[in-house]
């Protein structure tokens, strides 16, 4: 945009007022014809005299053209023109000669370094998967299928259950066995722990189509109940102020069961045409729910209070669901799937839409675990494959590589708070728990 400076006006021009000049006819001196009898000598006067006028009348129209061209300029009100201009300052009080001009000192205003924002500073590093912390947790004889962690005062325990048809008990801080546990005939297909009260206890489903519920103080348990084919998934929440868990079958069923009353609610639900193969159990606003992943690429919701179905069928996955977490990504409740097609989804559970894949295994992701690590909400996956991996929900982006885990198949993954710290857990075909060091690595980018 051009700059409107202020009107310069032209000096005007002096008007000659009319002259009583010799003869008396009103002309100027400059304008008279020279009679013709007058003398040589007044002639010459009046040739010079006229000369000098007009040098006058010169210098005084270049100096009028000069002002009117420099003034704008020296006084700063020439309007600028349509192009970039350079334009050089010079004083108006012109330096004597041989004196030594006085530089005029620039003001340089400094650049101001940039600080970074909370957010900025936050994502200038992420967390990535490091080596493994301590020894392997030994003593199944046969793959691990399952984990939960139950926080016992400043203490962190894990319970896991195994193919070998046993449930665990272990102090994930000290890297100790603690207990083993026995009830079940067959393998150890699911298992979810929760605090009731100043008890922790432990909810398991197997093979053998038992659901028993374990104090793992006393280390004994009880059978809750039966299904009619084996039990491959539990989870548990609260419902009305009490604990309520839920189980799922191999024949697409779930069951409800109270854990105060120790005993089944409701009648079986035939969720599924196909197996259930996960469950995960959680809030939505005041509405308890348990997500359910099938066998027939599906994932359905249900409203635990009710018994019922809420809300649309989750469909996407091109081959069987084997696993399905819910967690929070930027305040709001997600759920991220696993299937058998190596692809994690990411789910809004109002609408059941998908919100984002990602890619990355080569085999069944088997298992899911949402966290937090270094103040960010992260997903854990685990794969057949033998890998566990990293992610960030919100970007849908892999963080760090992946860990080569367990030398077959990674079964269940866990992200654990162990005191002021995470712990990273999994478990495998080769009869091994492991934890995993995470460490923070600047972001790329940054």
């Amino acid at each position: 945009m051009r700059e409107q400076g202020d009107a310069s006006e032209s000096p005007s021009r002096a008007d000659h007022p009319a002259g009583g000049g010799a003869g008396g006819d009103g002309n100027d001196a400059f304008f008279k014809h020279v009679p013709a009898e007058e003398q040589p000598d007044l002639v010459k006067a009046r040739r010079k005299r006229a000369a000098m006028v007009s040098v006058t009348l010169v210098v005084a129209l270049a100096l009028a053209g000069g002002i009117l061209y420099f003034g704008p300029t020296m006084f700063g009100t020439r309007p600028s023109g349509g192009g970039a201009v350079a334009q050089v300052t010079t004083s108006v009080t012109p330096t004597p000669a041989g004196a030594t001009r006085t530089p005029t000192p620039t003001t340089v205003t400094p650049t101001p370094t940039p600080v970074p924002t909370p957010v900025e500073v936050e994502r200038a590093t992420v967390p990535v998967l490091g080596k493994q912390d301590g020894k392997s947790l030994k003593g199944h004889t046969r793959g691990v299928q399952t984990l939960s962690a139950v926080p016992v005062g400043d203490k962190t325990w894990l319970v896991t259950g195994g193919q070998d048809g046993r449930v665990r008990l272990w102090d994930l801080g000290k890297h100790k066995s603690l207990a083993t546990m026995r009830g079940h005939s067959e393998e150890v297909y699911a298992v979810a722990g929760v605090m009731m009260g100043k008890t922790p206890m432990a909810v398991s489903g197997g093979y053998d189509g038992s659901v028993r519920l374990w104090n793992l103080k006393t280390r004994k348990g009880k059978v809750l109940g039966w299904h009619g084919d084996a039990v491959y998934a539990v989870a548990l929440t609260k419902v009305k102020g009490k604990y309520v868990a839920v189980t799922g079958d191999a024949n697409g069923y779930l069951k409800f069961w109270d854990l105060d009353k120790r005993k089944a609610t409701g009648k079986m639900i035939r969720a599924h045409r196909k197996p259930v193969n996960w469950l995960s159990a959680t809030h939505i606003g005041d509405r308890a729910v348990a997500v359910s992943a099938s066998e027939d690429e599906t994932l359905r919701v249900w409203d635990m209070s009710k018994r019922k179905a809420y809300g649309k069928t989750y469909k996407g996955h091109s081959k069987g669901v084997y696993s399905v977490a819910v967690g929070k990504v930027d305040g709001k409740t997600v759920v991220a799937s696993g299937g058998k097609d190596g692809k994690i989804r990411i789910w809004d559970p109002k609408n059941g839409k998908t919100l984002g894949t990602m890619s990355g295994h080569k085999k069944i992701v088997y298992s899911l675990s949402f966290g937090s690590m270094s103040d960010r909400t992260v997903l854990l996956s685990g794969s057949t494959d033998g890998t566990i991996r990293l992610w960030d929900p919100e970007t849908r982006k892999a963080l760090g590589k992946p860990v080569k885990a367990h030398k077959s198949g990674v079964y269940a993954v866990g992200i654990v708070p162990v005191g002021k710290d995470t712990a990273v857990v999994s478990a495998g075909k080769d009869k091994l728990v492991r934890v995993w060091k995470a460490e923070d690595v600047a972001a790329s980018g940054s």
